[in-house]
This record gives structure tokens, sequence and C-alpha cells, in this order.
């Protein structure tokens, strides 16, 4: 009988990320996963130019203690900087709102919660911002990143309804960008539309192939969005430390991953506001409290 090789799970998350921006870089046709669920080129792009630079270069917040600098070594500092960098006069007229702020206000007022799974859960609220101070004639990137707010592991203590710190943060998981798909978008796009990352998804599987940002539960976690604009001369973005971008952040939507609900009152808030959570609302199996 023919011998059949181990499935591919049984790679290393260092070997599988290589064999993945191999097969990316190699420009196969055989891949068959749908467009939404497979690593862009761009994205790959971005992450093999960004872990190319010093990590040293990248970030001054350190979240995670001493890395690993050798080229071979898994990315697994933000791909792109956590310090702050002074715009060029023309980005700095950009200017990024978070819709829908008065409901990340409630559930930031209770802790925020987002729920990671192996196969990938999509967010809410969704991350949705709109532009103003953009050049309509030009073309710009929108990405999102999701970075550690520190070192530390946390933990729910049910009789204070609070999350208390639990001891250091568990070693650092690759680095990921999610460019959003509508990218690159006119600078007239963006002054008429807004940006919503509803397709963004959040796992805990550091084997994960498909493009999702991956995250360890019980940690807390600050969602960032940045816009690149895009050079004439480039197909794609071949080093980030040569392009113009802003970075924007928004405190009301820091949360802590989770593999399951902690605080009721999240659990309530999010059946209550998520539209797709209808069938919950009328669900007989909930009890009077939940309801």
């Amino acid at each position: 009988m023919e011998y059949t090789p181990p499935p591919k799970p049984q790679l290393s998350s260092r070997a599988n990320a290589f064999s993945i921006a191999a097969l990316m870089s190699s420009g196969s046709s055989k891949d068959k996963e749908s467009p939404e669920n497979t690593i862009k080129p761009l994205e790959q792009f971005v992450e093999k130019s960004s872990c190319a630079q010093p990590l040293s270069d990248l970030s001054s917040l350190d979240p995670h203690g001493d890395f690993s600098s050798s080229p071979s070594s898994l990315c697994t500092e933000p791909l792109i900087p956590t310090t702050p960098i002074i715009p060029s006069e023309e980005m700095a007229k950009i200017s990024c709102s978070l819709e829908t702020k008065e409901l990340w206000d409630k559930f930031h007022e209770l802790g925020t919660e987002m729920i990671i799974t192996k196969s990938g859960r999509r967010m809410f609220p969704t991350i949705r911002v709109s532009f103003s101070g953009v050049d309509p004639e030009a073309k710009y990137i929108v990405l999102m990143d999701i970075v550690p707010v520190d070192n530390k592991r946390y933990r729910y203590a049910y009789h204070r309804s609070s999350w208390l710190v639990a001891g250091k943060a568990d070693p650092p998981l690759p680095a990921r960008l999610y460019v959003h798909p509508d990218s690159p978008f006119t600078g007239e796009q963006l002054l008429k539309q807004m940006v919503s990352f509803e397709k963004v998804k959040l796992t805990n599987n550091e084997l994960d192939q498909h493009g999702h940002i991956i995250l360890n539960s019980m940690h807390k976690y600050q969602p960032r969005v940045h816009i690149i604009k895009k050079k004439d001369h480039t197909a794609s973005l071949l080093n980030l430390k040569s392009e113009e971008f802003r970075t924007f952040i928004f405190p009301e939507t820091v949360f802590t991953a989770v593999t399951a609900y902690q605080n009721q009152l999240i659990t309530k808030l999010k059946i209550d506001s998520n539209p797709f959570a209808k069938g919950f609302r009328d669900s007989s199996r909930l009890t009077d409290i939940e309801r």
C-alpha cells in the first residue's frame, strides 16, 4: 500500500509559515481556497518586507520581551511600527473616525470580549471607519492589525466581576496584517464611503493558513487602522519603511480575547446589539436573566 504523508498541521508554526510563503511566491495556480479565506499576495508582500526589517526598528513597546532577531525566525513583532512616526504634511491632514462609537463605548465600559476559535470568528462590534482629508486623486491602501496592549495574561474574577492580572503573557504569536480586500481605494471613494472590516476573523490556531489574525486567549489587544498612500510605480507594498502611512488607534476598541464569554453582561449586550443574534434572542433556551 502506498505511503500517505502526514497532514500539514504536523508542521511547526515556523515551518508552516515558510511553506505558505513559498507557495504564494511561486505563483502556483493550484490554490483551491476561496479568495476570502486565503492569505492575499499583498499581505504576503507586506509580511515578508516587514519581517526583513531589524526588530529593533519596528517597536519600542516590545510587549513580549526579548525576541530572536534571526532572519529565519517567525515574525512576531507588529508588522507596522508601534512607535508614532511624524507623518508628512500631506498625510498629517488625514483624519479617521470610528463609526458606531456609541456601541463600542457601551462594550468598553463593561470590558469588551472577543471570541477566538480554531476556524476563525468575526468580530462584533465590527471595526468601521471613515476618512477625511485624503487627496481625491490619490490611491490608498487601508489595513488593520491587532497588537497586544501589554505583556500580561488575565483571568476573570466572577466574584468581583472584573479582570485581574494572572501572570506574564504567553509566547508571542505570528504577527499579521489584514489588508482590506477593496484596496487600493481612490481618495474620492474614501471621502464618500465607510470602510468596514467585517470580514476580519480572529483565531487561536497558530497553524492557520487563511490569513486570520492569530491571538492568545485571555490577553488584551488593541486594533489599529492604517492608511498607506500607494505610489504609482509600485504594484504592491514592497517595503513599509519607505511608504507614507498613518496609524489610527481608538482606545474604546480594546478587547480581551476569549474562547468563551466570561462576563454575562457582555454576552447579553452582544445578543441585544448584534442583528445576526436574533436566533439567540428568540431562543427558549435562554433563562429570564439572560433575556
